[in-house]
């Protein structure tokens, strides 16, 4: 489908109106996305560039329509905000399927790392979204990454949100249930200690 230079702006400006209604909490989000509708929105002679803070704020948000219609019109899937995330990790962050399919299958990379060395993978192990977690892993995602900010692994972040099915499936697919972060603590002690004994139990059963 080839979308005309006068009406893909506007397009644009209409499914970021459709994700007006999303939970995302986040002011600055929201800001941010009314300033990039503005922009789409601006006469040109040409398609002016679609502005990156409209692709992360559609990929935070769950703008399905709008990553669609920027992935037709070229946007490069592995553009990064000025904190080195991708849509793909955002999208992972909120457990947006959909969306996370739409950019691995225009060439989002997994291997990509933020300012904080985390992945699309981390961040998708910070939510309860088994089927996304699922697709990632079968797409390469590693089970045992490392961040260089505290030096938490996927199973880190599962089990201090008390994701009892993210832990299990982290587990069964082999993450290292020793590994420990900058401070000495495991992601047993992040369960334990945040509130969440069984999945503590769950982990600290796998350790040697």
């Amino acid at each position: 489908m080839k979308i005309s230079h006068w009406l893909f702006p506007f397009l644009l400006a209409l499914a970021l109106l459709g994700c007006s209604d999303s939970t995302t909490d986040s002011n600055s989000v929201s800001s941010t996305a009314s300033q990039a509708s503005k922009k789409a929105l601006a006469p040109q002679d040409a398609l002016p560039p679609i502005p990156v803070e409209f692709i992360m704020d559609s990929a935070l948000n769950g703008n399905v329509e709008a990553i669609s219609l920027a992935l037709e019109a070229g946007i490069e899937p592995n553009i990064v905000d000025e904190n080195g995330r991708t849509p793909l990790m955002l999208a992972a962050f909120n457990g947006h399927t959909e969306i996370a399919e739409r950019l691995l299958e225009a060439g989002a990379r997994l291997d990509l790392r933020d300012s904080t060395n985390r992945t699309a993978f981390m961040f998708a192990c910070t939510g309860s979204n088994l089927k996304l977690i699922t697709i990632l892993h079968r797409r390469g995602a590693s089970v045992n990454d490392i961040d260089s900010h505290e030096s938490w692994t996927p199973l880190m972040f599962a089990a201090a949100e008390g994701h009892q099915d993210v832990v299990q499936y982290l587990l069964d697919n082999n993450a290292d249930p020793n590994a420990a972060d900058v401070d000495g603590e495991t992601a047993a002690m992040f369960a334990q200690s945040r509130g969440f004994p069984e999945v503590a139990a769950m982990i600290q059963a796998r350790m040697k």
